[in-house]
Formats: structure tokens, C-alpha cells, sequence
């Protein structure tokens, strides 16, 4: 069985002195970041956030340069504008002179409008959040630019792997979603054998098999966790079919279904907001899948500046437990864990593709999920 635990490692906190701190404050009214440095104690505890003196001065320093380039709104295309929504906010309020627009779109939309804009040279978007083959493509087109970010020493490899162009800040992990008004805790599935138990015949959502594969479900079947064969049994049970993930996670919110195939995990900060009665199983006893979101910036982006500043930024302490509370694990050493939910350590991750096997393993995941449902 092939599994994949990531070492978590602390950062330690810099030995910081008043001077320095008051270095680190430095900068034009217009463009200081809007946080209480007024005393030595509160000036550590921003630099801690920060990931250390020196990050929170390299962090100023490109803030002060975006401001006075006139670069004051950040344009990110990508699929995760929800679950930014909060760090978004946090950005903007550290850094209050510099708003993110966030545009929703994914896939050949994605991948069209950044090769247009490449080519036109009519240059709208600054930045991606990213994963698969949105994050390959960009990389493999030369569509996002170098950028030397102090903090990315500290990722693993895997999680840079266009080098400094993308940067793996956070992960999903999709596993099993369960309306926790339907489903006690106690009875949801646990295994792939679990799920085809008849009582779940037709209460169980999977999102178009016509379209694409579901990752939580082909990433076990390479894993060796199941065969193809499965999904020929799975098929028998009647799963009821959603245009997207998206759609399959409203319909278990609702109650339409009871359980979501491949469901991605929320935090409870994210469900809260609307007191959504959904759960995950996140020790899945055969895996759960990983996809990494990466981010970058755009080559010749109109803000780079300014883009640059939230790339570098995500990978901060502040961030990383933002990312957490929304039930994304952060990939920095020392990232907290997601709350209510075990360590990444401790969780059991069906490894996804490299990004030299993404093209191959797609092809075939998406010709078995479409053979078998067509």
C-alpha cells in the first residue's frame, strides 16, 4: 500500500530586538501594513505572524513598492474563491491599501483566457490558484514568472514543482461527505467495502463520471487499495450524479443525498457561516485523495507587485492557520492541523500524480470513469 505522511516541522521564532523591530515597522504612511507594532511585544507578535523580522521586512518592502506602482488590486483567476474569502480579508487588512478580485473560472475557461491574454498581450489577470491540470498547464506554457519568496526555503520539493514559479501553499482532501442530519457519525462509511453495503443504494452523490474522474476514487485504485472492478460495483448501487463537486457538496448539505463521493473537506469556520449540517470522514480507513492548490504569478502581470506580495504572504503563520480553519491543510512546516479533524500526519493520503504523470494518469482515469458509467 502506498501512503504518504508529511513531516511537519516547527518554525522557530527569530530572537528579535527592539531595533530591529523598529526597522521591520518601517515605511511611508500611505503604505504601512495596518497592524499595532507600538510596543516591542507587539511588534514580535507581528513578525512571528510574519514568519520571523526578516520576512515581515521583505514583506513591507514589496507592500511599500506595489502602493507606490499605483498596483492596488490583485485580479486571481482560479476555483478556490470561497474558501479564500476569509484569508482575502485578512490580506486586505494587514495590507489595507491593496484589494484581490477573485475570478471563479477553472479548466479549458481557465486555460483559454490565459493563453489569450499571453498572446494579445491585453494582460487582466495578476495571479492563479491552481491545481492539476490548470496548475500543469500554466507551467508547462511558461505562463507564470520567477518569483523569490523567502519563506518557500522551507516547502518540500514536491510542493514547488515548477520550481519558483508555483508554490504549494495548502491541499484539499477529498474523501467521503455525510449529511450529520441523516448519517450518525458512527454508521458513515469507512471503507470502499463500506460504501457498497446496500443500504446506501441511491443515497450516495458522485460528481459527472462523463466528465472526469473522481480523484478520491482513482487515486485508490493506483494506490492498489481497490481494483477497477469496483466501480463496476459501485455503479450497481445507483449513485446519483451532479454536474460538479460543488453541486454534489449542496446536495448533501441540503439532504437531497446522504453521503458525497469525493466530497472535499470544509472546515468548521466554513460551515458555520451558513450552519451547514455536513460532515467528512477523514480517517477514511483506504486513503483519501490530495490536491495541492499552488499559486503564482502571472507572467507580465499588471500587478506583480502587488501579486507577489500575496503569493509570499499565504505561506506565513497568519495564513496558514486561516487556510487551516477553513479545513485546508497548510503545507509549511509547522502548519497547524485542521480543527476537529486529525493531524496531516496522522491522515492516510492516496499520493495524487506527479506533474510528468498528471497527462498520462488523467487520460486513463477519465476513460475508465466514462467507460464504466457510459
Amino acid at each position: 500500500m502506498t501512503t504518504r505522511s508529511i513531516t511537519r516541522r516547527r518554525i522557530l521564532a527569530a530572537a528579535l530586538t527592539v531595533a530591529a523591530l523598529a526597522l521591520s515597522a518601517c515605511g511611508s504612511d500611505s503604505a504601512d501594513a495596518e497592524t499595532d507594532n507600538s510596543t516591542p511585544a507587539a511588534a514580535a507578535d507581528t513578525a512571528e505572524l510574519l514568519g520571523g523580522a526578516d520576512n515581515a521586512a521583505h514583506l513591507d518592502d514589496l507592500y511599500s513598492q506595489a502602493v507606490a506602482a499605483g498596483q492596488k488590486t490583485i485580479t486571481v483567476y482560479g476555483v478556490t474563491a470561497t474558501s479564500s474569502a476569509s484569508l482575502y480579508e485578512a490580506f486586505s487588512k494587514r495590507y489595507p491599501d491593496i484589494a484581490v478580485n477573485h475570478v471563479s473560472i477553472f479548466g479549458a475557461e481557465l486555460q483559454s483566457r490565459i493563453a489569450g491574454e499571453q498572446a494579445t498581450k491585453q494582460y487582466v489577470a495578476d495571479q492563479v490558484s491552481v491545481s492539476g491540470s490548470d496548475a500543469v498547464f500554466v507551467a508547462d506554457k511558461g505562463f507564470v514568472a520567477d518569483q523569490q519568496i523567502p519563506l518557500a526555503s522551507q516547502l518540500d520539493e514536491q510542493f514547488k514543482p515548477a520550481g519558483d514559479r508555483l508554490f504549494g501553499g495548502n491541499e484539499y482532501l477529498y474523501t467521503v461527505g455525510y449529511n450529520s442530519e441523516l448519517v450518525d457519525e458512527p454508521d458513515a462509511p469507512k471503507s470502499f467495502d463500506d460504501l457498497l453495503d446496500p443500504q446506501w443504494a441511491g443515497k450516495i452523490g458522485i460528481s459527472d463520471p462523463t466528465l472526469g474522474n473522481t480523484g478520491f476514487v482513482s487515486a485508490a485504485i493506483k494506490a492498489g487499495k481497490i481494483d477497477e472492478k469496483w466501480l463496476e460495483k459501485f455503479k450497481e448501487t445507483s449513485p446519483v450524479v451532479f454536474p460538479s463537486e460543488r453541486d454534489l457538496f449542496t446536495a448533501v448539505s441540503t439532504g437531497q443525498i446522504e453521503l458525497g463521493l469525493g466530497n472535499y473537506i470544509r472546515g468548521d469556520a466554513f460551515l458555520a457561516k451558513d450552519d451547514l449540517p455536513v460532515k467528512f470522514v477523514a480517517d477514511f480507513e483506504d486513503g483519501v485523495s490530495t490536491g495541492v492548490f499552488y499559486r503564482g504569478t502571472l507572467t507580465n502581470a499588471p500587478n506583480a507587485l502587488a501579486s507577489n506580495l500575496l503569493v509570499d504572504w499565504w505561506l506565513t503563520p497568519e495564513a496558514q492557520k486561516l487556510i487551516a480553519d477553513q479545513g485546508q491543510p497548510g503545507l509549511m512546516p509547522g502548519a497547524p492541523a485542521v480543527p476537529g479533524q486529525p493531524a496531516l500526519a496522522d491522515i492516510t493520503i492516496n499520493p495524487p500524480p506527479t506533474f510528468d504523470e498528471y497527462g498520462d494518469y488523467t487520460s486513463w482515469a477519465n476513460a475508465l470513469f466514462k467507460s464504466t458509467f457510459s
